[in-house]
């Protein structure tokens, strides 16, 4: 009397008045799944330097739990904003899909370095120095002072470090020229 899968089914019932005489219907049972699964509401998934979906699940009402498919990437490793789709088959010709936003953005500026002192008799030269930065790795740092002073003195250069993402830090470095010879 009960049936659990789709399809169309007959029963036949035989009625019997207990002198003798009987009697048969026939009664038709379909099983039709006609509703979609469940429209979940997904949260953005976010990254500083990259960003991985997983698959996100629903309930049906026949099938129970069904598991989101997409043929988006998973993965965005790309400083922007990007959406996947993401359908639900209940296997019984019934979909339901949504979308989910996926954000990678770099909000972390580059390590500040400790520079030590640049020093030198008559002249000094600095070199350009490095710093860390979580997404881009080593950065080097730019400057628009001189890297060679020749004057006696003491002068400062500032150093930028930018991650490309829209992240700077800065140091200052001193050169130090002092003839003590």
């Amino acid at each position: 009397l009960t049936y659990s899968t789709q399809g169309s089914f007959t029963i036949t019932w035989s009625f019997d008045d207990g002198n003798g005489n009987t009697s048969t219907a026939t009664q038709n049972v379909i099983v039709d799944d006609v509703t979609t699964p469940a429209v979940p509401t997904l949260s953005a998934v976010t990254g500083q330097c990259s960003a991985t979906a997983t698959a996100p699940t629903t309930t049906d009402n026949c099938a129970g739990t069904i598991t989101g498919t997409t043929s988006d990437p998973l993965t965005y490793s790309t400083q922007g904003s990007f959406t996947i789709t993401w359908t639900f088959d209940d296997g019984y010709g019934n979909t339901s899909s949504t979308t989910q936003n996926v954000i990678v953005d770099d909000i972390t500026s580059p390590a500040v370095p400790t520079l030590a002192d640049v020093t030198g008799e008559c002249s000094a030269t600095a070199i350009a120095p490095k710093t860390t930065d979580s997404c881009a790795g080593i950065i080097t740092g730019t400057t628009t002072d001189p890297l060679t002073y020749t004057s006696q003195g003491s002068f400062s250069i500032a150093w930028t470090f930018d991650d490309g993402n829209g992240n700077t830090s800065t140091a200052t470095q001193n050169v130090i020229v002092d003839d003590v010879t």
